[in-house]
C-alpha cells in the first residue's frame, strides 16, 4: 500500500530525518523503551545513518562533558592534542576535529574556533540524547561538518521533574548536577546546572602532569511553548566557564610568559623523564573559557501540508591563555547563525524544503609577547556565509525512500592582519548530496549516501599552538573540499541488531601548518587523500537482563594525511560492552582495545627524551622518544543500586588497570625538533593520560 498524503505530512513534517529537525523530540522507536532498546542503535527511522546515545548510556560512562561521552562510539574519536592545555577534539570518520559540528536541538551553535576548547565546557546535563551523523552532507545547515554533526538533543519541558546528583572519587573528581522543570503538553521551563572537577594525574612523579587540571561550571535555561495549535516557541541559554591548569602538578595560575622557557638544565641530565627542577612558569598552561550563548526556533503550521521554520543561534566566547612556550593569547569569538525554512508536502510521495541560511563569525586576538612585543602577524579574521537549499525528500515505495538535496554557499574570509599573503578568502561552492534507504524486510535494511562538503580554513593560528613562537604565514587560496561516499547494512530483529558500514572520504585542499618552515606556513595540501573507515557493530540481548554489545573499527589513513594531524590518532581498535540487570541493580562493563601504531608517520620521530647538542644534526635514537605504539586495553565499571523510587547509588571505577603511556615509560612530555632548535613539548600522545579513578554518588530524582 502507498502511503498516503497525510501519513507523509505526519511523518515528514514532524520527522525531517537529520536534516530538519522539525519536532524531532517526538520521535521514539516502536517496540522499544529505554531501559530495553539496545545501548547503541541506528535510528530505523532516518533515511540518514543516526547514532543514538540515550541520557543513560551517557551516565553509564561517567561522562560529564561531550568530549567523554562520545568517545569510543562507532567512527569517534576524541583526541588529546595537548596533554598540557587539554584542548580535546572530536573526530568523526578519522576527520580531524574541526571538520566535526556540534548542533544543539539541530542549530549550529560552535565554530571551528569555540570548539577548541568547547568540548570540554560542553554540559550533559538538561540533555535527553547525542545524535551522531557522520560523513559529509549529513546536515542541511552544515556545509563544513566534513567529518559529520554531533547533535545534542534537549530536554522537553512538558512535566513536572526536579533531580539532583552528585558523583566524587579520587584524584580530586567531583560532579554536581542539578535540573528542573516545569511544563505541560503546551510547553514549559528548563533549568539545569553543572559543576564539574577533576585534578591532574602525574604518573612518572617527575612534578609534571600528563593531564590538566579542571574546573568547570555551567547553566542552561530552556522555554518552550506551543501557541495554539498552528504556533511552537523554543528559546534556550547557556554560561559556561571553564578552566584548565596545566603541566604543574600544583594549583598554580600561571599568569605572565616564561623568559626564558624551559631548558635542559630545567630536568636531571636533561631528561624529561627525570625531575624537573626549574620553575613552574616554565611547564604551566593556563586557559580561561567564559562562552555565553542563546538560540532558538519559532514553527508556524501553516495548514496540515505546510509549516515555515525560523531558527538562530548566537554565542559570545572569551578565552584568555599563558601557555608554556612562551606567550600569552587571548581571543573573542563572536558567531551568529539564522536559518529560515519552508517545509511542503508536494504530493502523496514527495516533502520539499527549502531554506536559505547565514552565518557570521568575528574573532579578535591579541597577545602582549606576540603581536605587541615581537610584532607577529594576528590571526583574527572575519568570516561569513550566505547559502541556501533544496531538499526533496522522495517516498518512492513503502520500502524506498531517496533525499535530493542541493546546497549552494558564498563564503568569505577576511583576514584583519594584510601584513598576511591571500588574507582573503571570496568563493562559492556548490554541494549537491544524495541519501537513499532500502528496506529489504522486516529484518534487513540497506543506506546509502554521497555528500560533499566544504570549509572555510579558520583555526590555523590557535590549533597548531606550540608550534608557532616565532610566528606564522599564510598561503591558503583554496577551500577544503571533501567528497564522502557512505554504505551501511542493518539487521534488526526482536533480540539483536548489527550494523556494518564503510565511508569513503575524498578529501581535497587541506589545510595544514608546515612545520619544516620558520616561521610556519599555513597552506592547503597540494596532493588529495582518501580517508576510509570500516564499522562493525553487533547488539546481542543474550536474556532478558543481560545485554552484550561488540564493536569494531579501522580508520584507513595515507601516510600522507598522518602526517599533517596534530597528533597520532587510532587505527584500529574494538570494544566489548555487558549491561546486565538483576533486581533493583545494574552492573555495565566496558572494554576497549586500541591497536599497535607506527608513530614515525605521524612526524613523532622529531620527539626526543634527553636534549643533546647533537639531536638537531642527528639521529641519536638512544635519546629519542620511542616510535611505535603498543595495542592496549582499558576497562571501565559502572554499578547502580535502587536504593527507593526516587533514590539510586552508584559505584564505579574508569580506568580499572590504571594503564596510562607514561607507565608505559612513554610520557607525553619530550623535546621537539623545528630545524636547528628544540623546545620542550607535551604532545607525543598515543594512549591515555589519566590513570584509575573510583568514583561513588547518589541520584535523587522526582
Amino acid at each position: 500500500m502507498l502511503l498516503t498524503k497525510k501519513s507523509i505530512a505526519a511523518l515528514a513534517l514532524l520527522s525531517a530525518g537529520a536534516f530538519a529537525h522539525d519536532e524531532l523530540e517526538m520521535i521514539s522507536v516502536k517496540g522499544h523503551h529505554e531501559s530495553d532498546s539496545p545501548l547503541s542503535h541506528i535510528h530505523k527511522e532516518s533515511v540518514v545513518k543516526k547514532e543514538v546515545l540515550p541520557q543513560k548510556r551517557i551516565s553509564h560512562k561517567n561522562a560529564t562533558n561531550l568530549a567523554r561521552a562520545i568517545d569510543m562510539e562507532p567512527g569517534v574519536q576524541t583526541t588529546l592534542t595537548c596533554a598540557n592545555c587539554g584542548s580535546q577534539r572530536v573526530t568523526l570518520n578519522g576527520l580531524r576535529g574541526e571538520n566535526t559540528t556540534v548542533l544543539i536541538d539541530g542549530i549550529p551553535a560552535f565554530s571551528s574556533v569555540s570548539s577548541f576548547y568547547g568540548m570540554e565546557a560542553i554540559p550533559l546535563v538538561g540533555l535527553d540524547r547525542v545524535e551522531i551523523m557522520r560523513g559529509a552532507g549529513s546536515s542541511l545547515t552544515a556545509p563544513e561538518a566534513i567529518g559529520g554533526v554531533v547533535n545534542l538533543v534537549t530536554l522537553t519541558p512538558d512535566s513536572k521533574k526536579f533531580s539532583y546528583q552528585v558523583r566524587g572519587g579520587e584524584h580530586e573528581f567531583f560532579n554536581q548536577q542539578f535540573l528542573g522543570a516545569y511544563g505541560t503538553q503546551n510547553g514549559g521551563t528548563l533549568i539545569a546546572a553543572q559543576t564539574n572537577q577533576m585534578g591532574s594525574f602525574d604518573e612518572d612523579n617527575n612534578d609534571v602532569a600528563e593531564s590538566s587540571r579542571q574546573l568547570q561550571k555551567s547553566l542552561f535555561f530552556k522555554q518552550e511553548n506551543r501557541l495554539g495549535d498552528k504556533l511552537k516557541v523554543s528559546v534556550r541559554g547557556g554560561f559556561q566557564d571553564l578552566e584548565l591548569i596545566g603541566g604543574t602538578t600544583k594549583v598554580s595560575r600561571v599568569r605572565t610568559a616564561p623568559n626564558p622557557t624551559a631548558e635542559e638544565g630545567d630536568f636531571d641530565r636533561g631528561d624529561v623523564r627525570r625531575q624537573y627542577t626549574g620553575p613552574t612558569s616554565r611547564i604551566g598552561d593556563w586557559i580561561r573559557l567564559k562562552r555565553l550563548d542563546t538560540g532558538g526556533s519559532l514553527t508556524y503550521h501553516v495548514n496540515s501540508d505546510l509549516n515555515i521554520k525560523g531558527a538562530f543561534s548566537l554565542a559570545k566566547q572569551d578565552q584568555n591563555a599563558v601557555y608554556f612556550h612562551g606567550y600569552d593569547y587571548d581571543n573573542k569569538d563572536m558567531f551568529r547563525f539564522f536559518d529560515l525554512k519552508v517545509n511542503k508536502v508536494v504530493s502523496d510521495k514527495h516533502f520539499l524544503t527549502l531554506g536559505v541560511d547565514s552565518r557570521n563569525e568575528e574573532m579578535f586576538s591579541n597577545s602582549k609577547v606576540l603581536y605587541l612585543e615581537n610584532s607577529f602577524p594576528r590571526d583574527s579574521f572575519e568570516f561569513d556565509t550566505l547559502g541556501a537549499y533544496i531538499q526533496d525528500e522522495w517516498f518512492i515505495t513503502e520500502k524506498d525512500e531517496l533525499n535530493l538535496v542541493l546546497r549552494v554557499d558564498r563564503m568569505k574570509v577576511n583576514w584583519l592582519d594584510k601584513r598576511l599573503p591571500n588574507a582573503e578568502l571570496d568563493k562559492t561552492a556548490i554541494a549537491p548530496r544524495v541519501h537513499y534507504k532500502r528496506i529489504h524486510s522486516d529484518q534487513y535494511s540497506s543506506r546509502f549516501s554521497y555528500g560533499i562538503g566544504y570549509r572555510a580554513p579558520l583555526t590555523l593560528f590557535e590549533s597548531q599552538h606550540g608550534t608557532n613562537e616565532e610566528g606564522f604565514l599564510l598561503d591558503i587560496n583554496k577551500l577544503e573540499r571533501a567528497q564522502t561516499f557512505t554504505y551501511t547494512f542493518n539487521r534488526e530483529e526482536e533480540k539483536r541488531s548489527s550494523a556494518y558500514s564503510f565511508t569513503l572520504t575524498h578529501l581535497e585542499h587541506m589545510a595544514y601548518g608546515d612545520e619544516t618552515s620558520e616561521p610556519m606556513i599555513f597552506k592547503n595540501a597540494s596532493e588529495a587523500m582518501n580517508i576510509g573507515t570500516l564499522n562493525f557493530l553487533h547488539v546481542e540481548k543474550v536474556t532478558s537482563q543481560w545485554t552484550l554489545e561488540a564493536s569494531f573499527d579501522w580508520f584507513m589513513m595515507p601516510d600522507s594525511y598522518k602526517r599533517k594531524l596534530p597528533i597520532a590518532a587510532q587505527e584500529t581498535r574494538a570494544r566489548l560492552v555487558s549491561d546486565y540487570h538483576f533486581g533493583k541493580n545494574e552492573f555495565v562493563a566496558f572494554l576497549n582495545v586500541v591497536g599497535p601504531r607506527n608513530l614515525k608517520k605521524y612526524n613523532y620521530d622529531r620527539n626526543y627524551n634527553v636534549m643533546t647538542e647533537d639531536i638537531f644534526f642527528n639521529d641519536v635514537l638512544s635519546a629519542r622518544k620511542k616510535q611505535h605504539a603498543p595495542m592496549y586495553a582499558t576497562i571501565d565499571l559502572f554499578f547502580n543500586r535502587e536504593i527507593t523510587k526516587n533514590i539510586d547509588w552508584t559505584l564505579g571505577v574508569t580506568n580499572l588497570l590504571d594503564y596510562t603511556q607514561t607507565k608505559s615509560k612513554e610520557s607525553p612530555l619530550a623535546w621537539r625538533v623545528h630545524g636547528e632548535h628544540a623546545h620542550l613539548d607535551n604532545r607525543h600522545i598515543w594512549g591515555p593520560t589519566q590513570g584509575r579513578v573510583v568514583y561513588t554518588g547518589m541520584k535523587i530524582e522526582i
